[in-house]
């Protein structure tokens, strides 16, 4: 008895092993010949520059922002010239550090001010400089170091134009001071009538007090005229403490002692209850650095690798706190003043931005309430996984006198510096968090700083910004046309266009990035594939000669070509990428096998049937024909592969005439779309699982007068209507094709479509048809495999020509197949 159940155990080990083996061999040969027909398909050579726009972005990469006009003056008749001369939106730039968009405004004339940039005068023996606003700090250093002088108060790093600085009214790291607003004897400005006016305290004060701190809100800054302070040798010092003892050792040690020139303290993630103290004090020791300014041009590559590695790893933070921090303070270090305060913002510069970017924040708390707050600041960090590389505590003395003033007290300010991924959901997890902070913040009595991303709301702005209404109501005398944008004020001037913005906003998946649209292209290929399958089939053509190999090799064309397009943007956008990829490699398996089995089996069998269509093959071909339909509005996961199985099962009989075709066109269809069955269940529940669905809708904006439009398709949402503007939703997918020529043949013109202004589309033609497209830039062609009679057209167009385009073609025999939305 032993023996036998020895003897079944061992036919069943050498099955199981056997079957392992066999299953082994088959998943290897299937990757192999499917990485050798991957490598051999697709364009990988094409290349397409798309034309080159104005675009104004940030640091970050973040905020592209398409500008109508770019313009760089030299002199103040040339920036009256171009206010007085022009009409519409004027945005005002400078060294663009500033994170959400302050510098520009879609479709206006962009001053860039980084060519203004003299210094005026300067007078040494009062401490004062004057300056145009596009020259930087580091500029301004070079001219006042050999006096011997030393700017009075600035941010950390020296690229920042001084214009730009005015703007967001910059602090620093010095000890009993504050706002940049405090060392600003006046300015002069021009406002939107073309008047240049000089601003300071006594003259024109409400202006004044407007302009700085006003994110170029008010008019064009000209002039700044600047106190100045002595240039001294100075010391780091630094201390280890407890972040519960920090405000009454920052109080007893720091911040009256009047040899403490520089004061920052790093709070450390994701404990936050360490802080290193890190000072400046006065010195008459001989300096370590030779050099009074840091050597411009310098080569940085243990900044931006220390940064990374912080925030790669999880033990890299308690690294940097216990070994990379104290090794390098532990180096006695006497610099002069103007030497700390030349620091570039290269030393933290990533390789790329592209995958993932280093963003800013800031939130300023009433000294008195740092032990509140700072409980506050790590729960949410820590509860949303944001990846902080550093928490800096500075200081700054109350000065309330801007009307956007973020120190109407005394307040510790908290600069975090942090990692986040470049990818919508990303935005979307740092969106939530930070308006979470905000409302900590508030909570605090504290606010928090505007020239970063704008994530908040109108109702927190105003909370967090009480005096913002004297701030508007300057702005409304003295530009009642409402002519100096930017995003900023996009978001919170009172105007019909903030109350349209607010509701962008709230709108889930309003905004997506431009670039989906052509990465789009391949993805849809999967649906319009199936489709041409389908009408090949319907057709009662033989499977066995439709192109599976060739529908391989357009796939991979049309992932190459929009890759190779989306470099333009400068946004990998890797999840989507990934996606494209695994269903990619999926449909090359799926078809290599397919054209394995129907020019074998599946031809022998056709030859059987005298190449005649069996009631199975037009079961099949239904089904296709269904699946097609199906995945034009809806995730192909959810067909009823099973449905089909059967019918076919069914639908028609066992034996009959071709037994051998039905037979084998049975077996192989059940086999194909069983598999379906389960791996669609898998895929639908993964999706639902591991993804946050979206609403269904592509959100756009539209202006047109009711009165004149005809009636709305009835699967058009109408989110908002305000006069002439209107906020409108329309179903994704095939539906939005369907849907939005309707809407735009009714007299809508549209704004933008998710925040984009331009959008790709496909339209099918005769190979003979050639049309050369005036309204749209042509990007390639795709094959139709089964038909090398027809052509399809991918085309990119402005979404307020998209009307004009489809005007266009309606001339010609062109057919639009269909609108990529994001």
């Amino acid at each position: 008895m032993k023996t036998k159940l020895r003897n079944i155990f061992k036919y069943i080990w050498r099955t199981v092993f056997f079957s392992i083996k066999v299953l082994l061999a088959f998943s290897i040969v299937t990757a192999i010949a499917a990485t050798i027909i991957i490598k051999t398909s697709g364009d990988p050579e094409f290349s397409l520059n798309l034309p080159k726009e104005n675009i104004v972005n940030d640091i970050t990469g973040l905020n592209p922002i398409h500008v109508n006009k770019v313009i760089k003056p030299t002199t103040t008749q040339e920036i009256i010239a171009a206010i007085t001369e022009s009409s519409g939106p004027i945005s005002i730039g400078g060294g663009r550090f500033s994170m959400g968009g302050q510098t520009a405004y879609e479709d206006s004339l962009h001053i860039d001010m980084r060519d203004f940039d003299e210094v005026i005068n300067l007078d040494v023996e009062s401490k004062r400089i004057t300056v145009q606003p596009g020259i930087t700090w580091r500029e301004v250093q070079q001219a006042i170091d050999p006096k011997n002088l030393s700017v009075r108060i600035m941010q950390t790093y020296a690229n920042f134009t001084v214009g730009g600085s005015l703007s967001v009214n910059v602090h620093g790291r010095y000890i009993g001071e504050g706002p940049l607003i405090k060392s600003v004897e006046g300015i002069k400005i021009i406002l939107a009538s073309g008047e240049e006016i000089t601003a300071n305290r006594n003259e024109n004060s409400e202006i004044f007090y407007a302009a700085i701190g006003g994110y170029g809100g008010i008019g064009v800054i000209t002039e700044a005229t600047l106190n100045l302070a002595d240039n001294v040798k100075i010391e780091r010092k630094t201390k280890k403490i407890k972040s519960k003892d920090y405000p009454e050792y920052f109080k007893n040690n720091i911040r009256n002692n009047k040899n403490v020139v520089f004061h920052n303290g790093d709070l450390y993630p994701p404990e936050y209850e360490e802080v290193m103290d890190v000072s400046w004090y006065k010195t008459e020791k001989d300096v370590t650095e030779k050099d009074r300014l840091i050597k411009e041009g310098e080569e940085y590559s243990w900044g931006p690798k220390t940064v990374e590695f912080v925030a790669d790893y999880d033990i890299g933070k308690s690294i940097r706190k216990n070994i990379i921090d104290p090794l390098y303070y532990s180096i006695d270090r006497v610099v002069w003043r103007n030497w700390e305060a030349s620091y570039d913002v290269a030393e933290l510069e990533p390789d790329s931005r592209s995958e993932y970017t280093y963003v800013l924040r800031e939130y300023f708390v009433p000294v008195q309430n740092f032990s509140k707050f700072v409980p506050k600041m790590k729960k949410i960090f820590n509860d949303n996984n944001v990846n902080i590389i550093n928490v800096s505590i500075r200081h700054a003395h109350a000065a309330p006198e801007n009307y956007l003033s973020w120190a109407r007290d005394e307040v510790f300010a908290f600069v975090v510096y942090f990692r986040q991924g470049t990818d919508d959901t990303s935005k979307e997890a740092v969106k939530k968090w930070s308006k979470e902070m905000i409302d900590a913040a508030i909570e605090s009595g504290g606010t928090y700083y505007l020239p970063y991303q704008i994530f908040a709301s109108s109702q927190q702005f105003n909370k967090a910004y009480p005096n913002a209404d004297k701030f508007f109501e300057v702005k409304k005398k003295v530009d009642p046309d409402y002519r100096f944008r930017n995003v900023l004020w996009k978001h919170h001037y009172p105007s019909t266009e903030q109350k349209i913005v607010q509701k962008k906003l709230r709108l889930k998946d309003y905004y997506r990035n431009e670039n989906q649209s052509i990465l789009t292209v391949p993805e849809w290929y999967l649906v319009f594939n199936p489709l041409e399958y389908a009408t090949f089939l319907k057709k009662g053509n033989n499977p066995s000669d439709f192109p599976f190999m060739k529908s391989i090799n357009e796939y991979w064309t049309l992932y190459d070509r929009a890759v190779a397009i989306n470099k333009n943007y400068g946004i990998e956008n890797t999840e989507y990428m990934t996606m494209l990829k695994v269903i990619g490699i999926s449909t090359t398996v799926e078809y290599m096998y397919k054209a394995l089995y129907e020019n074998t089996l599946g031809r022998f069998t056709r030859w059987t049937a005298n190449g005649q269509d069996t009631p199975e093959d037009k079961i099949i071909a239904d089904a296709q024909a269904a699946y097609s339909d199906l995945i034009f509005d809806e995730a192909w996961y959810k067909f009823g592969f099973s449905k089909w199985i059967k019918k076919i099962w069914g639908d028609t009989s066992f034996f009959g005439k071709n037994f051998i075709r039905k037979t084998e066109r049975k077996m192989f269809f059940t086999l194909e779309f069983g598999f379906k069955t389960v791996y669609a269940k898998l895929i639908g529940f993964g999706a639902q699982t591991a993804f946050e669905q979206s609403d269904g809708f592509v959100h756009l904006t539209a202006s047109y007068n009711e009165s004149e439009l005809g009636d709305l398709p009835d699967n058009v949402t109408v989110r908002l209507d305000d006069g002439q503007d209107h906020i409108l939703s329309i179903p994704r997918w095939g539906d939005f094709t369907k849907t939005l020529p309707v809407v735009l043949d009714q007299g809508a013109k549209i704004t933008d479509i998710s925040g984009n202004r331009n959008i790709v589309l496909s339209f099918t033609r005769s190979i003979e048809d050639e049309h050369e497209y005036n309204t749209a830039l042509k990007l390639f062609e795709s094959a139709f495999v089964s038909d090398g009679k027809r052509v399809r057209d991918v085309v990119m167009v402005r979404v307020d020509r998209l009307n004009d385009l489809l005007q266009e073609v309606s001339q010609e025999n062109i057919t639009l197949e269909h609108i990529y939305d994001f």
